[in-house]
């Protein structure tokens, strides 16, 4: 007994060290002061080593951090939401360019007819469930090269198919062909200007897509639904040529002359230059038989030299350089009559259209889109008070979205910091349009009140330089004097072309001129 004793476990219950052998009626063993085994701490030894298997139990993984991994769509899923956000920020810009642009209702139905027809043939790659992001806008070469743009047109033309995914781009040349369907006298600077001032959906164009959508929406969606950059005009052309060419490939679509009467007039009434220019730049652009309309069916290839809106201002700007040249020479018209016996005094006309630009204010110094974009960190350092009020707003504007504030995980973090630092409603931006006509004419008769007439020499002299005689040629922007670059500033930003495509297109048509000339 006294073996079996030695033997047995060792009763830890309040410091209790005797052995445990007796076993009750229970079928319990008991020790020597009435222990039970169930509440003893089991051992062979004095160590208290315990003889029973471990229970390990495993953390379930958080199921909603799993969903939340994939709660994006993808492939088929994915193609259909993203169509569905763009249609949704195209609407947004529909019905900017109708309530608040006043153009006529029409433009609504033109501009979603064609969106039907660019996006008819993708049906087959939604059915099949397969998504290839390669979209040929996207591809566009972004050179700073203007003198390169024929070949970007080239690669557009080329690679733009219909059944490629449409982009933000896309929606803009859409609402643009609208605009020449129904032959209205808007053009692609007011386009880049709307788009650039974020009056018309373009930049942070995704805060225009609900949350519930735009959480499912794929990262390379998201890139696509929000540029960063700056909109390119020579991108911007080679777009809308792209769809030009290949809705007509595809649909038989003939798209309509501009309407560059009314276009023309415009120009004239913006850069304040006299009637008689209206007169030369039709007769210009009938020797060099222009009909202002893309012609797409022809075996040439297409460039910057096809563009309606380049071929217009061209004869516009050969037209003033002829009747009001920019070197400042004078020169002797045969008869008072003549339209180029009046001069043009370019200084002012400068200083008049600088008065009347919509970014001109008394208060706040105005920093354009493109400058607000690419500000750096050291940029600040520089900036005035007005400048930095103006980023500010620019940043509120284009960056701070509010709607989630009560959504989101940290709402109520995101409420106490609104709630420290509280922003003001920022203020209408919109000159109303009575102002900017009321100034239109204030600088059309400022301009014209400064002609004066030029001197008549009937009989010729050799030394008498008559107009047209010492024509300059500027084949490269580097190459304009001071008046000139001026004017070909004013004229580029109102046609929405950049310099370098202005002056190509410019010295293309004088060379016609003089291929013109030579026949006769």
């Amino acid at each position: 007994m006294d073996s079996d004793r030695r033997k047995g476990p060792i009763c830890g219950v309040e410091n209790c060290r005797s052995r445990i052998y007796d076993e009750g009626e229970d079928g319990y063993r008991y020790c020597e002061n009435g222990h039970r085994k169930g509440n003893l701490v089991v051992g062979l030894d004095e160590d208290n080593f315990t003889t029973e298997a471990r229970v390990r139990t495993r953390k379930k993984k958080d199921r909603s951090e799993h969903e939340k991994e994939f709660k994006y769509f993808k492939g088929q899923q994915a193609t259909d939401l993203y169509l569905k956000s763009l249609q949704l920020i195209l609407r947004h810009q529909i019905w900017f360019l109708v309530h608040d642009k006043g153009l006529p209702a029409e433009l609504e139905t033109v501009v979603f007819d064609l969106w039907t027809l660019r996006i008819l043939q993708l049906e087959s790659k939604i059915s099949n469930e397969r998504h290839d992001y390669d979209s040929q806008s996207q591809a566009f070469s972004t050179s700073e090269s203007d003198s390169d743009f024929e070949r970007h047109v080239l690669k557009s033309v080329r690679g733009k198919k219909l059944d490629s995914t449409p982009t933000l781009m896309d929606c803009l040349g859409l609402c643009y062909l609208g605009i020449v369907t129904l032959r209205l006298p808007i053009t692609h600077g007011d386009i880049h200007r709307w788009a650039m001032q974020e009056e018309m959906a373009y930049k942070r164009a995704i805060k225009y897509i609900p949350p519930t959508m735009k959480d499912r929406l794929p990262a390379h969606y998201h890139a696509s639904l929000d540029p960063n950059g700056v909109l390119k005009l020579e991108r911007f052309h080679s777009v809308v040529v792209a769809l030009q060419v290949s809705f007509q490939k595809e649909h038989g679509i003939i798209w309509p002359r501009l309407n560059h009467p009314l276009l023309l007039f415009r120009y004239m009434k913006e850069l304040a230059l006299p009637l008689e220019v209206y007169d030369a730049t039709t007769q210009l652009a009938s020797i060099l038989e222009y009909d202002f309309a893309l012609h797409t069916t022809s075996k040439t290839m297409l460039g910057l030299r096809n563009l309606p809106e380049a071929q217009l201002l061209a004869c516009l700007v050969i037209s003033v350089k002829i009747l009001y040249p920019f070197d400042g020479e004078e020169r002797f018209a045969k008869s008072s009559a003549e339209p180029a016996a009046t001069l043009m005094d370019w200084e002012t006309w400068y200083k008049e259209i600088s008065s009347k630009r919509p970014n001109k204010s008394d208060e706040l110094p105005k920093l354009s889109i493109e400058q607000l974009t690419n500000t750096k960190e050291r940029d600040v350092f520089s900036m005035t008070g007005g400048d930095m009020d103006r980023y500010m707003d620019w940043y509120q504007e284009s960056f701070i979205d509010e709607s989630r504030s009560g959504q989101s995980e940290n709402a109520e973090f995101r409420n106490a910091l609104y709630a420290m630092f509280p922003v003001d409603p920022l203020p209408p931006s919109n000159v109303p349009t009575e102002t900017v006509k009321g100034a239109e004419m204030d600088v059309i008769k400022a301009v014209q009140g400064t002609l004066k007439a030029g001197r008549v020499a009937v009989e010729d002299d050799q030394r008498t330089v008559r107009p047209g005689q010492g024509y300059q040629l500027y084949k490269r922007e580097k190459d304009l004097d001071l008046p000139a670059k001026r004017f070909y500033e004013e004229a580029a930003r109102i046609a929405g072309l950049s310099m370098g495509m202005l002056v190509a297109s410019v010295f293309f048509a004088e060379k016609r001129v003089e291929k013109w000339r030579k026949k006769q």
